[in-house]
Parts: structure tokens; C-alpha cells; sequence
């Protein structure tokens, strides 16, 4: 999640008389500053390049709710639930992996009629159901250093709900059992009371053989990673009153201040942790006066660390045992982004943007001491998304000035979702900002 600080403010001209203009109307000694800040704006488009003025102070929060991330964009581009994605048959190949003498009991079988019972034998499908939801709030406080350069830091608070449960479906070990009646011979009629297993019991035994916390629904509270923002306006030139053209360039910092990944918990949301430097090149065209055409570019690298995992010692190894930990170092895939959006002001206080942005990301790559596969640990981190954006906002800044607000604000809605992919979680998006001025 990153900082998208939404402004909708003036440059200064003439500072004294802007102090004066207001004074008297009180509004707990903030409206001189507002003044200098807010005097004849325009409404906040998406992707902007506007910075705050000197010396102009602006908190604000940042509210969104992250659903859909129980469904994933695969290696190949389909879209698949993680529950079937997580899902696991045992028929009688899959059996024969884990317990050879299956093998005898299928050749029995398959001597019983000509349907070749063996060959349909099934313990059934052990499904891991999960519905993840993320919530965040993000406090943020940004402040004019010069009238072309911003600086800003938020501290996301994280909210992430799961319901996890285990369950069996469509075993036919009793069905077979039943047909085949009291011709079963003893060694078969054995082998069905050895496979007559609860899947969901022994999955729960075998993580807690190997360790692994247990599956469970989720609810819990953490702090993510920090974000320190530079915002700085290199460019801007009005050809005309209704054309107009701007340029930032946006740097973005983020701190290991939230959890990582923690290699015993299947479950944790574990996307916190990284030192990051992400580097943004916006552009604006105003048009017409009303509207707006937004391109950005940018380039995210994050540093070099060393992280505790649980090592495979093969691709079949999917739950590696307790002793396979060990402290690894970490290279995070390079990731770049582009996107374009187009905003129309309705008016000087409402405004309506959509876009689009991709995001291509370079796999990870581990290294360790061990024999092990590191190797695996970077399998199908590559990935790539695009997603569809529509944001409306608000503003009262004219009406604060006609006396009829309370206080000048700007109130923001984005919308965005995830339409194509691989390597991906679906994302769709819906937050909210809130921005003040002193």
C-alpha cells in the first residue's frame, strides 16, 4: 500500500494580504492558513502533481478495505479461488505416493467387476477454505518544506480477518465397501479400515508434527511498514488559463516497521518487512480548464536482506519439517509501473478521474549455506497486474470561502480492482481519504 497523498491547493500570491482577507471568522485559528493554502483551487484529479505551498501543514487519513485476495491470478493467467487452488485429491495415484502398498490393494480391486474399482479409488478432496479481507487505516502528515518540494509520512494500521477451515469431501472407500459386500477378502477388507481416515484430523496432525502453527480463523491488529514521501514539482507552466502543464517526480520509502512472514504460519498475511525505494515520475495536461490527462512511470527496488525460512529439499516437498529453517538472504524482484488516467471537473467542486496501471515484478532469488533447493523459495514470484481505477472527489474550498462550509476539506472515494494477471492476488479496493489543511 503506498501513500497517494490527494491535495487541491494554490500557490502562493501575496501572502500578507491572504492572511488578512479572512481574519475575525476565527474556525480555532487555522483560517489564515487556509487562506494561503486554498485561495481560487482546483479540485484533486487522480495521479496530481500539486505539492502544498511553504510552510502549509496538512493531516490527513486514509481508510480502505482489500477484498477479493482470496482469489489468484495463476502462473498460466487463469483466475482461481486459493481454495480449490489449495486443494488436494487423493485418488490412487496420488495414494500410491505417499503408501505403496496401495498399489497391491488397486490391483485387487480392479479384479472386482469390469469398472476397474482400483483405478476410481478416492479418499476424496481435502479442501482448505479461506476468505481473507484486509482493512487498513493510514494516518498521515505532510508539510511544505518550499513551495515545490513536500514531505509526508504515514503509518498504516493493518485490520486482516480470515476464516480458515479443513474439510473432506467425496470419498468413496465406504461406497466401494458397500459393493463389493461380503465378498471383500480379509486383507482387502484390512487395507479399507487403514484408509478409512479423517483427512482433515491427520492434516492438523501433520502440521503439528512439523511444526506449523495451526489453522484457524484469523483477527488480528498490526502496524505495517512506514512510509516517508517526497513530493517535488520540477516542472509547471500555464500555456493559457485552460492549459496547463505540470511535472513531480515522487519518491517513496518504506520501512521494515511491520511483520514479515512468519515461515511457521500457513496462514499470516506476511507482506510487511521490506526497506523499499520506490521512484515516481508523474505528468499533468490540463485541457479545456476542466479536463485532465495523468502519466506516471516509476520503478520500485528493494534492499538486500536476510530473512528466517523453511527450506524444500525438493519440489515435492511442500511442507518442509521444523529442521529445514535456516536464515537465508533475500533478493526481492525489481518491480516497474506505469499507468494513465483522465479526470474531468464537473465543477470547482466535484471531480471524476478513471484509469489504468500495470506492474511488472522480477522474481525473487534466495541463497543459503545448506544442500537444500533455495531455488524453490522463488518460484512464481515473478508476476505481473493491471488494474482499472475510478476515483471521486470533493471539495468545499469555495464554499468555505462564500461561508458556507465550516472548513475547507477535500473528500476523496478510489475504487480499483485487479482484471488481469499472473503470479497475482485479485485485488478490489475501496478507500476513502480525508484531507485538512493548518
Amino acid at each position: 500500500m503506498t501513500i497517494g497523498l490527494k491535495r487541491s491547493h494554490a500557490r502562493l500570491r501575496g501572502r500578507n494580504q491572504s492572511r488578512n482577507c479572512h481574519q475575525g471568522r476565527g474556525l480555532l485559528g487555522l483560517v489564515a492558513v487556509f487562506c494561503v493554502l486554498l485561495l481560487g483551487q482546483p479540485v484533486q484529479a487522480i495521479d496530481s502533481t500539486e505539492v502544498l505551498p511553504a510552510s502549509i501543514n496538512s493531516p490527513s487519513v486514509c481508510m480502505g478495505v482489500v477484498s477479493g485476495i482470496g482469489f489468484r491470478f495463476l502462473s498460466s493467467g487463469d483466475l482461481m479461488s486459493l481454495s480449490d487452488h489449495n486443494s488436494i485429491e487423493f485418488d490412487a495415484r496420488a495414494l500410491t505416493q505417499f503408501e505403496p502398498r496401495v498399489n497391491e490393494m488397486v490391483a485387487i480391486l480392479n479384479q472386482f467387476g469390469s469398472q476397474r474399482m482400483g483405478d476410481q479409488l478416492t479418499l476424496g478432496v481435502l479442501r482448505v477454505d479461506t476468505t481473507p479481507e484486509v482493512r487498513y487505516v493510514a494516518p498521515i502528515y505532510a508539510r511544505g518544506i518550499t513551495s515545490k518540494w513536500t514531505l509526508g509520512v504515514g503509518v498504516p494500521v493493518i485490520s486482516y480477518q480470515n476464516k480458515l477451515a479443513l474439510y473432506q469431501t467425496h470419498s468413496n472407500i465406504q461406497a466401494m465397501r458397500a459393493e463389493m459386500g461380503n465378498s471383500v477378502p480379509p486383507e482387502l477388507d484390512a487395507a479399507f479400515d487403514e484408509l478409512t481416515v479423517n483427512l482433515v484430523s491427520v492434516a492438523h496432525e501433520q502440521l503439528a508434527t512439523k511444526g506449523y502453527k495451526p489453522l484457524r480463523d484469523r483477527a488480528e491488529t498490526q502496524i505495517g511498514d512506514v512510509q516517508v514521501v517526497s513530493l517535488y514539482q520540477f516542472a509547471a507552466k500555464d500555456f493559457s488559463p485552460r492549459h496547463k502543464v505540470s511535472a513531480q517526480f515522487k519518491t517513496i520509502v518504506s520501512l521494515p516497521t511491520g511483520q514479515g512472514d512468519d515461515p511457521d504460519d500457513l496462514a499470516d498475511l506476511g507482506i510487511f518487512g521490506y526497506t523499499a525505494v520506490e521512484n515516481q515520475l508523474l505528468g499533468n495536461y490540463v485541457l479545456n480548464g476542466r479536463l485532465q490527462l495523468a502519466l506516471k512511470g516509476g520503478h520500485r527496488y528493494t534492499l538486500p536482506d536476510q530473512v528466517i525460512r523453511r527450506v524444500p529439499m525438493n519440489a515435492e516437498d511442500t511442507l518442509p519439517d521444523l529442521d529445514s529453517k535456516e536464515t537465508v538472504s533475500r533478493e526481492t524482484g525489481h518491480a516497474w509501473f506505469a499507468g494513465a488516467s483522465l479526470s474531468y471537473a464537473f465543477n470547482s467542486a466535484l471531480n471524476l478521474g478513471v484509469g489504468v496501471e500495470t506492474t511488472q515484478k522480477a522474481a525473487d532469488r534466495y541463497k543459503g549455506t545448506s544442500s537444500r533447493r533455495h531455488d524453490l523459495l522463488g518460484k512464481d514470484t515473478a508476476s505481473q497486474s493491471d488494474r482499472f481505477r475510478i476515483g471521486l472527489s470533493y471539495s468545499s474550498i469555495d464554499a468555505f470561502f462564500a461561508e458556507r462550509a465550516l472548513l475547507p476539506i477535500v473528500l476523496a472515494y478510489e475504487f480499483s480492482d485487479t482484471i488481469r494477471g499472473f503470479n497475482t492476488e485479485r485485488m478490489t479496493v475501496h478507500e476513502v481519504w480525508l484531507q485538512l489543511f493548518f
